[in-house]
């Protein structure tokens, strides 16, 4: 049974880079489904405060905060390049904090973020890559559209010396 939780869901701002730090290299503890490790972030709070600054500035990328009960739960972000002929193309990073699993806060970081692309004007194609072991995040993803473009093999590995399969996913936004 979910249970009912006080949402408050903005951009990150330059306040939110210690609080940013820790989620981030707890959230790298807690699962193998992420690009993110043990080693956590590698950013320090004034590393994390510049980023998120630099992502305010620009008109392609977003970075979403997620707090449930005025706990951080969960961080989308969307990163594009400044180049001409790229930069209607953002890669997603999405994550919610073990705790927070199966309440549904993917799903609402993930259609924030398609609402913004679209209202963006500038991101035509959003991107992600995604543990083909994931399942369910695979379905959240088909669920809104994103498509399996392809598989790469061997794209993450576990300590534990076994190489997984990733796929390749995107989402054209019209």
């Amino acid at each position: 049974m979910k249970r009912e939780f006080e949402l408050e869901l903005r951009e990150a701002q330059e306040m939110d880079a210690a609080s940013l730090v820790t989620f981030l290299n707890q959230v790298g503890r807690e699962s193998d489904y992420m690009t993110l490790d043990e080693a956590g972030i590698l950013m320090t709070e004034d590393q994390m405060r510049e980023f998120v600054s630099r992502q305010e500035e620009t008109d392609n990328q977003l970075y979403l905060v997620a707090f449930l009960d005025q706990e951080l739960a969960g961080v989308l972000s969307i990163t594009a390049d400044f180049h001409e002929r790229i930069r209607h193309i953002g890669q997603v990073f999405v994550v919610v904090k073990k705790a927070f699993w199966n309440q549904g806060l993917g799903r609402i970081l993930l259609e924030e973020a398609l609402d913004w692309a679209k209202s963006s004007q500038i991101i035509r194609r959003l991107e992600l890559s995604v543990q083909v072991r994931n399942e369910r995040a695979v379905h959240l993803y088909q669920s809104l559209g994103f498509e399996i473009e392809g598989r790469q093999a061997r794209g993450a590995y576990l300590r534990e010396g076994e190489f997984l399969d990733v796929y390749l996913m995107g989402k054209l936004i019209d």
